[in-house]
Formats: C-alpha cells, structure tokens, sequence
C-alpha cells in the first residue's frame, strides 16, 4: 500500500514508503506503520531470524499472539532508530 507523502517510521524517508502491516495483515491489518522498502524488508528479516509465524491460523489465541510479536519486532526497530538518532545529535 502506497503511503505518498508519508515517512518511514524508522529512517524518516519518503522514497519508496510504504505502509507495513506492523501486527501482521493476516492478524492485525488496521494497525500499520510506514516503512521505506529497506526497512520493510529489514521487518521480515527480523521476523524470520525470530521465528514469528505471520501466517493466517483460525486459533483466535494464537493470531493474537503472532500479531503481538510481529509488533514487538516493529516497536523494537521503532527504538533502535530513536537510540540512534539521540546518539548522532
């Protein structure tokens, strides 16, 4: 999904942005941040080294809990790039 003239969350570019399903589209598809096509990747990178499944599964408790994941890996990404920019001002 295109997001002109957003920002991605992470590098706050806005070539290529796209909004990026944070709690996975198969479980949480209202909640999404913009992410630059790097940083997209970089999110299902993560997602896979963390072994989150973003697969659909009809068990209500378990797309919860991937959902709950796949947004802790977003958040994390989130304040990996405020650390980094605190330390560069």
């Amino acid at each position: 999904m295109n997001t002109q003239g957003q920002l991605c969350d992470i590098c706050g570019r806005a070539k290529h942005s796209e909004q990026n399903h944070a709690g996975g589209r198969n479980h949480v598809a209202w909640f999404t941040m913009p992410f630059c096509r790097e940083h997209h990747e970089q999110f299902h990178a993560l997602l896979r080294t963390a072994g989150v499944n973003l697969e659909w599964t009809d068990d209500p408790v378990e797309r919860i809990m991937r959902a709950f994941q796949a947004t802790l890996v977003a958040l994390w990404m989130l304040s990996e790039a405020l650390k980094h920019r605190k330390e560069t001002q």
